[in-house]
């Protein structure tokens, strides 16, 4: 069983929106999938209020969430078909059907009816502030919580980003600072929370193309205004770990290899790639 895993894992990525799975896991979804594992990308809604909001953007995003998925070798797409929310905080806002008003448990044994169809080895999903507040990713984070549990994973991620790395670096991260409609004055986990860091350089390709094929988000510059420092801010991809260390110990699966700690100034030379 250990070996047969590990040749071939199942990792279900649950995002709330067209583009996130390319912004925040493509690397990790690309390296995955290079290595023979199976992805599956759950999106809660298809992102209808996003930038150009209009009758037919739903169906235009579903579209280039399926090109830019396909990009990063996911073998699956899978859409629930909830109602975006879009990012007002007084609920009677909020369109009929939104994401965040269905109920946990319902939207969460949809969610793990799909793990244990997939026999998903672990569930990816957003940290409990949705990275940057957004109401959608916070609900994604409760359901994915719950589907968890009700799958009997003994292990699933959180997606984030290092804050005190993206501070170190100070760049190109206004589209995250920006955008941010959380109560919490900073984006992001701090690093010593951070259990996991997958190291997505050699990816990187990859994710910009399957950023790229969101051209209904993100125009002409997939890069956020990032340009030559892209793969300084979007080379890593951060994760909370969930469960207890297993004989599998899906974070090896996961991360390719173990990192160790490494000091802002070691991080700044390029050198987060280390093993332990």
């Amino acid at each position: 069983r250990r070996a047969g895993l590990i040749d071939m894992a199942t990792f279900v990525f649950f995002h709330a929106h067209p583009d996130d799975e390319a912004i925040f896991t493509g690397g990790t979804i690309a390296r995955l999938s290079a290595d023979g594992h199976r992805c599956v990308v759950v999106m809660a809604t298809a992102g209808e209020l996003g930038r150009g909001a209009g009758p037919a953007l739903g169906e235009r995003r579903r579209r280039e969430a399926r090109v830019a998925c396909a990009r990063l070798g996911a073998k699956r797409v899978v859409f629930l078909d909830h109602q975006d929310s879009g990012v007002a905080t007084d609920p009677r806002d909020r369109p009929w059907g939104a994401f965040t008003e269905v109920k946990v448990e319902v939207a969460a044994d949809h969610l793990a009816a799909i793990v244990e169809g997939e026999r998903a080895a672990a569930l990816v999903t957003y940290d409990p502030y949705g990275v940057y507040g957004h109401p959608d990713h916070v609900h994604a984070h409760r359901v994915a919580a719950a589907a968890a549990e009700l799958a009997g994973l003994a292990t699933w991620y959180e997606v984030t980003v290092d804050r005190e790395y993206l501070h170190f670096v100070d760049t190109h991260v206004a589209h995250l600072a920006g955008a941010s409609i959380s109560p919490r004055p900073v984006v992001g986990t701090p690093s010593v929370e951070i259990g996991v860091t997958v190291d997505v350089r050699g990816a990187l390709d990859r994710k910009l193309a399957a950023i790229a094929a969101h051209r209904s988000q993100v125009a002409d510059d997939p890069t956020f205004g990032a340009d030559d420092g892209f793969e300084e801010v979007y080379g890593y991809e951060w994760f909370v770990r969930h469960g207890a260390p297993t004989e599998l110990d899906e974070l090896d699966v996961l991360a390719g290899r173990r990192l160790a700690p490494t000091s802002r100034s070691a991080r700044t030379r390029g050198r987060i790639g280390a093993t332990r």
